[in-house]
Parts: structure tokens; sequence; C-alpha cells
């Protein structure tokens, strides 16, 4: 059985709106495993985002979260230092802005940071790992250009490689392909299914259903702050969830290439 590398329960974060407390997410178990492809679906405003970040560390959700640490032991993430979280888990965010006028480079170079001593600079093995991650991303030909002057979806890949140069056996990303053209997104997935079958654990937050059902090994698909269900695309994303989750009616069905597709009603 494959390990457990993400184990929470009992998740519950609340925002005041107005004087009026509001649960963005209550969600009473989530856990992802070595070798998983986890895309966490739903519709907006579902708390897709706010559970990756609570599984980050990035926000203080009520309950319990352990993921691996670096030596195969999982813990309490409370109880990780800021440098060990960072060389087990990396988080991609939706947000690519660079306030400066950093290189391609030095910005995929940042992604070793959690593994350099505190005034060493990079080694050579380091800039392996960088160029690598570059290469991999398809931005090692603009690896001397300057991040702001990119294009959002430029940008996307420079933090996607970012991420890899991180080298974490956890990698969280949330919507990886939101402003990517088709042939960069089906990179995306291709990295993220290689990163998977490496042993490594994956979980994106994804709006394309499609994209989820054909490159995810499991799908969570999330309603109100819930999971209203969690397994294989197939058994997930039937008509009847998606109907309680979107309120939309659909037909599911084999497309011709042999994948989960539907269409509305």
């Amino acid at each position: 059985m494959a390990e457990e590398f993400i184990k929470a329960n009992g998740l519950r974060f609340t925002v005041s709106r107005g004087g009026i407390e509001q649960d963005i997410l209550n969600c009473d178990e989530f856990s992802a495993f070595a070798g998983e492809f986890v895309g966490i679906v739903g519709p907006n405003g579902a708390g897709k985002t706010t559970l990756l970040k609570a599984l980050a560390g990035l926000i203080e959700a009520q309950g319990e979260i352990r993921i691996m640490d670096c030596s195969g032991k999982l813990r309490r993430i409370e109880s990780f230092t800021g440098r060990e979280r960072s060389r087990a888990l990396c988080f991609m965010h939706q947000d690519t802005s660079v306030p400066f006028a950093f290189t391609v480079r030095e910005v995929v170079s940042m992604g070793r940071y959690p593994w350099q001593g505190r005034f060493s600079s990079l080694s050579s093995v380091d800039g392996e790992i960088v160029d690598k991650a570059m290469e991999k991303a398809g931005c090692l030909p603009i690896s001397e250009r300057l991040v702001p002057s990119l294009s959002g979806g430029e940008r996307q890949m420079v933090m996607l490689a970012r991420a890899l140069a991180q080298d974490t056996h956890i990698i969280l990303l949330d919507e990886p392909t939101a402003s990517l053209d088709i042939g960069n997104a089906q990179n995306v997935f291709r990295i993220c299914r290689e990163l998977a079958a490496a042993g490594n654990c994956v979980v994106a937050v994804l709006h394309d259903l499609r994209q989820a059902a054909a490159a995810c090994t499991r799908v969570c698909l999330l309603n109100s702050g819930s999971v209203l269900s969690s397994g294989s695309p197939k058994e997930v994303l039937t008509p009847e969830n998606i109907k309680s989750a979107y309120g939309v009616d659909v037909q599911v069905f084999e497309n011709p290439a042999g994948e989960w597709d539907f269409y509305i009603n």
C-alpha cells in the first residue's frame, strides 16, 4: 500500500463577513498518497484554494494536518520549522506577479533556498537542478529575460520551474494551467504525472473537469467547503455529483479518445 504523504482531519476555516461568521472550509477528512496526482475540483467558492493553503500551512485552519517529512515520518505541520516544511512541500500560487526585475533564472533559483546554508551561494549541483527545472517547464530559452516583461502564461511556467527546482516530495499547485495555452497545459499535466509516477505526491486545484479526468489518478470534488466525493474520475464525476455541486444537468460519456467527457443538457 502506498505511503500516506498528507493526512488531514476536521479542517475548518471561518471568516467574518459583515459581523457574521461563515465557514469557507468544513472538511472532515483529506488524504493524499505517494504516487498520486490528486485534482481538487468544484464550483467557484467551494473552498478549493483554502483547502490547498491549509494543507501547505499557509493559513491556520482548525483541525489536524500531518505531512510526511524528509525522513519519512508523518508529522503535524505546526511541528515543522519553515526550512523543514519548504524541504517537504512546495506551493505554487495562482498569483505569478514578481515585484522586482528578477530574471527567469534568478526566480527559478529561489526554489533552491531551502537547501542552502544561511550565507551560501548556488552550487554547481544547484545550478544543474535549476537548468533541468527550466528545461522541463519549457522556459530555459528565456532564462535571462526579466520576469515582469513576460506574458501571464510565461510567468506561470517560470513559477512551475521554481516549484520543480525546490525538489520536494509533496507538490501543491493552485490552478497551474489557468493562463496557459493547450500545449503548455498538456506539458504541465505531463510533468505532474511524471512526478507522481516517480513516487511523489501531487495535489492541484483545477477548474477544467475534462483535464482533471484525463490527467489525475484521483479527483476530490468540493462543494460549500466540504468533500462531496473522492475517488477515480469516473467514480466522482457522475451526473448526480455534477448536478449537486454545479447545479447543471449533464450527460457523461466516453469520447473517441476513450476519455471521460460530458456535455450540458
